[in-house]
């Protein structure tokens, strides 16, 4: 469990809501992904198109974001 918090909360120990929003969106769409899978679905290419853009896009522009913020605030 200590773990788990780990990955939802921020350095201070309070929860963090986009470290809850990105990693409970990349289980839900995981499981949908392995489920288009497993079911042999003809849209799974483009499942797991929207499934990677999705999971680098949110971390990557949060980052951007963030790097400029304390850009300038420096």
């Amino acid at each position: 469990m200590n773990k788990m918090q780990e990955l939802i909360s921020n350095h201070d120990g309070r929860l963090s809501t986009t470290a809850t929003i990105q990693f409970f969106g990349f289980v839900g769409a995981l499981f949908v992904l392995l489920f288009a899978v497993v079911m042999d679905k003809p849209y799974v290419p483009e499942l797991f198109s929207a499934f990677l853009f999705a999971c680098v896009g949110t971390a990557a522009t949060k980052g951007a974001v963030n790097a400029l913020q304390s850009f300038r605030g420096n």
